[in-house]
């Protein structure tokens, strides 16, 4: 292993990506769905008048004499009826000061003649005031009509909400993909692809929970987390091993370069170190991992609000570059006897923040050992 520099900054805690986030990811096309410029078109339009809260721009993307079939409610039929129930939820989010978005994934489409429908899954997140946030899922079927102008109109759209897998997935011990290439045997995390590789932490470490979820419609994030706490439930250390892939019909790939590696098993790992606090990575970047993990650790009575060091290692895991294992280790700032201000002021305690920084180097790569096959 070559030298870790010493980064004393606050270093991401989420993947670093060369993905930026645009309206793509407004609407996603599975792998076989055929993209239709004047279809898709309505997906996108759908979005941007949530995010504007119009429902008059909503209601225009519908056919005069449209069904709408909502889950609980009887058929209504036609625009009026339609712009009737998108103004009246619209305004209760206006009237509380709160905001809308909404995005598609489209796992079947067919296109004949003038007609076409789609099959897929919608997601909706209301965000209040105070920064809280409720997101849903549901599926859909909508048909669509091409008008004599070329236009294509939602004619038919129907639809039921899925169940709220976000929260389920966080009181979870059995990670969603068991039995799909993921699953977890006591303190060993097991992945039979994307990568395939076994993990082993430290038994000081006891499991948490897994989180899995959406990073910014972006990417889905899967996460093992393992903690130790003292007696008022004050977390120590903690480990995340983080299984990230980019979802399907977002353009791009994980790009980063391995400039300073760590080898584990038959790989390199790009190696960062440096300080990290809860707060501060949720204030810069909400609704991403950092709050996730926050969330359950709360759940769970720990307490995570002191200042960490952090070591962190990552690689790209798969040859088209849509795939990426991170792996954390952190350590409370207060059980090794330095300040942050210590650390970040080059004063006279400089030597020792050296030997602390290599110290905590040594440990972090003995907290977990990693297998590219089934030891």
């Amino acid at each position: 292993m070559k030298r870790m520099t010493l980064l004393l900054v606050t270093i991401l805690f989420f993947s670093l990506t060369a993905l930026a986030q645009s309206k793509e990811s407004d609407l996603i096309l599975e792998n076989g769905v055929a993209a239709h410029a004047k279809i898709d078109d309505i997906y996108r339009r759908f979005s941007d008048a949530y995010r504007k809260l119009d429902a008059e721009a909503v209601t225009n993307l519908y056919t005069d004499d449209a069904f709408y079939l909502s889950p609980g409610s009887d058929v209504k039929r036609g625009r009026e009826k339609i712009l009737a129930e998108f103004s009246g939820y619209f305004n209760s989010v206006k009237n509380a000061g709160g905001s809308l978005t909404v995005s598609f994934q489209i796992l079947d489409r067919s296109v004949s003649g003038d007609l076409a429908y789609d099959v897929g899954i919608y997601t909706a997140t209301k965000k209040s005031t105070k920064g809280e946030t409720q997101t849903g899922r549901g599926k859909f079927v909508v048909i669509a009509r091409r008008m004599k102008s070329g236009e294509w109109r939602f004619h038919i759209d129907s639809f039921i909400n899925l169940p709220n897998t976000q929260t389920q997935n966080q009181n979870m011990s059995v990670s969603s993909n068991s039995g799909q290439g993921r699953s977890l045997n006591g303190n060993k995390i097991v992945s039979l692809k994307n990568p395939l590789i076994f993990i082993e932490v430290v038994e000081q470490l006891p499991h948490i929970g897994i989180l899995n979820f959406k990073l910014k419609e972006v990417a889905q994030v899967e996460r093992y987390i393992y903690a130790r706490h003292d007696a008022s439930k004050r977390i120590q250390r903690l480990f995340i091993a983080q299984f990230e892939s980019i979802l399907p019909g977002i353009k791009g790939g994980y790009d980063f370069q391995v400039i300073n590696p760590t080898r584990f098993g038959n790989h390199d790992y790009q190696t960062d170190i440096g300080i990290f606090n809860f707060a501060e990575r949720i204030a810069a970047n909400p609704k991403a991992e950092a709050e996730y993990t926050k969330a359950l650790l709360d759940k769970s009575n720990l307490k995570a609000d002191d200042d960490f060091l952090i070591a962190r290692y990552a690689r790209i895991t798969s040859e088209d570059k849509r795939t990426e294992l991170i792996l954390f280790y952190l350590e409370n700032l207060k059980d090794l006897g330095f300040s942050r201000a210590e650390l970040e002021s080059n004063g006279n305690r400089t030597p020792q923040a050296e030997k602390l920084f290599r110290d905590f180097a040594d440990r972090a790569l003995k907290s977990f050992k990693i297998a590219d096959r089934n030891p």
